[in-house]
């Protein structure tokens, strides 16, 4: 190993979080004054349990048992609502920071969780052709300063690709002392490509410390660990020199059986999701403005619950575009409906809106990018036209 490759293997070592539990992060930095976090829900969470169509006249009827009360409901517009678990995002609603997306789909129709988050994480149109996530290119699109840091033991396909993305999970790999670390900075700082790399390491090693005080641990995440987690988020994107673009990694969203109601195991889940999401929020602080989050899933549930009170598979689901920079509060749908012949295939709610224009138009208001740099983020996708006008 030559001493280039040893200082940068060692620069990831410094310390950190190991997150064996659903969420995790990882992080790359761009040039610009934009922040991206892209939060991908695995395992295809149920876009009609989240985001109710109360005014359609087939969700009860096509919902049956998984149908909530009207009562229960946390109004939005035009008829669509909140369940309860995700209730504390009415503060964004209300704020102008939270846009609906629904009857949202990949370009590619599939019940496969390997194929569709193959997908959605490269940003093709097909689940092979590329190695390259979509984040990646969006590194090597915007030049400039993009090193990154991946937190977790692995990295996701979204972040995989040329453009320089390291990971970080030293919990297991015990405390570096400060009289080695001074040693490396003194080796470190002769390198100007190196010595950002790691300064900046340095400075996640503060925020390890203060994630595993917070109970984060390694361990199996619960409510109380997401909003942790989320939280150490922003303290990296806050730090001085941190990154800008974030992937985060939530799972536990195949809910084949026993999904509830209020209160039941996919209500929670969600809760644990709006928690985390008001956390970061809140820890952003000032640096809030710019910051533009995007919640995304493979792929929606069926429309009817299945015979053990879960949803299968399915193809339209939902998602969330938070930020400062949104254009307004709204639900972003082409609604299809719930009626037997308005459903795909007869059992699934029907795909309108492809999740490359949403994320097209979000690199563009976040990032300033023209339409030809979105379009070589997602290659093949020059007839998708990117919603530019989800923000301002």
């Amino acid at each position: 190993m030559d001493r280039r490759d040893f200082l940068h293997l060692s620069g990831m070592c410094l310390g950190g979080i190991a997150t064996s539990g659903r969420p995790q992060v990882r992080f790359a930095s761009v040039a610009g004054d934009g922040r991206l976090v892209f939060v991908l829900l695995r395992g295809g969470f149920d876009g009609l349990a989240a985001v109710v169509p109360s005014f359609d006249p087939g969700y009860e009827a096509v919902r049956r048992s998984l149908a909530v009360p009207p009562d229960d409901l946390v109004a939005l517009a035009d008829g669509f609502a909140l369940t309860p678990g995700l209730a504390p995002l009415h503060a964004f609603w209300e704020r102008d920071e939270l846009l609906v997306l629904h009857a949202m789909a990949i370009p590619y129709r599939t019940r496969s969780h390997f194929d569709g988050q193959a997908i959605l994480e490269t940003g093709l149109d097909r689940p092979e052709g590329s190695a390259d996530g979509w984040l990646n290119r969006l590194l090597a699109v915007m030049g400039g300063r993009h090193s990154g840091l991946a937190i977790a033991a692995g990295m996701p396909r979204s972040l995989v690709g040329p453009a320089p993305v390291s990971t970080w999970s030293p919990t297991s790999l015990g405390v570096t002392g400060d009289a080695y670390l001074e040693r490396l900075h003194l080796l470190y700082r002769s390198d100007r490509e190196l010595q950002g790399r790691f300064e900046s390491a340095l400075a996640m090693q503060d925020v390890g410390e203060e994630v595993e005080a917070m109970g984060m641990g390694g361990g199996r995440a619960g409510g109380g660990n997401s909003t942790a987690l989320f939280r150490a988020a922003a303290r990296l994107l806050t730090a001085d020199g941190g990154p800008n673009v974030a992937a985060m990694e939530f799972s536990g969203w195949d809910t084949h059986a026993n999904q509830g109601l209020i209160g039941g195991s996919l209500d929670r889940q969600l809760a644990r999701l709006a928690d985390g999401l008001t956390a970061f929020r809140e820890a952003m602080g000032e640096s809030w403005a710019g910051t533009t989050v995007v919640v995304a899933t493979e792929f929606g549930r069926t429309a009817r619950p299945n015979g053990t009170g879960g949803t299968d598979h399915g193809t339209g689901g939902a998602g969330f575009v938070l930020g400062s920079g949104l254009a307004g509060r709204r639900v972003v749908t082409d609604w299809p409906g719930l009626g037997e012949r308005q459903l795909f295939e007869g059992r699934d709610l029907a795909p309108t809106l492809d999740v490359r224009a949403v994320l097209k138009g979000v690199l563009q208001g976040t990032f300033d990018l023209t339409a030809q740099q979105a379009d070589r983020v997602f290659p093949g996708s020059a007839d998708i036209r990117g919603r530019a006008e989800l923000m301002r």
